[in-house]
């Protein structure tokens, strides 16, 4: 059975992908600390990549799978903070604007 849950945990760092003994697949890791404990967590690519660079403050869905006693980070439901400061995703430029800019 998998146990889901939200998790609001704060990633101090990401690790860099390993890959398995095979070399087919990648593993994807990120250093977190929750009430003062510090553990690494794994998650997925996607994940990984959506995490930006800092201390960064997540709400994520994490899983307890009892089958193979694992626990893992499902999805990021949000980015809260990073560094400090509540976390805007900034929006890309309007594909007029650059067009315009690659013109002159």
């Amino acid at each position: 059975m998998k146990l889901y849950s939200e998790t609001k945990i704060t990633v101090v760092g990401k690790a860099e992908p390993t890959l398995s003994q095979d070399g087919r697949t990648k593993y994807y890791r990120v250093a977190v600390m929750q009430n003062g404990q510090a553990t690494n967590l794994s998650v997925t690519e996607e994940i990984y990549d959506s995490i930006p660079d800092g201390l960064v403050e997540v709400v994520l869905v994490t899983a307890f799978d009892d089958k193979y006693g694992s626990f893992k980070a499902d999805r990021l439901e949000r980015v809260l903070s990073v560094n400090g400061r509540p976390f805007e995703k900034s929006a890309p430029a309007p594909a007029a604007a650059t067009s315009e800019k690659a013109a002159k």
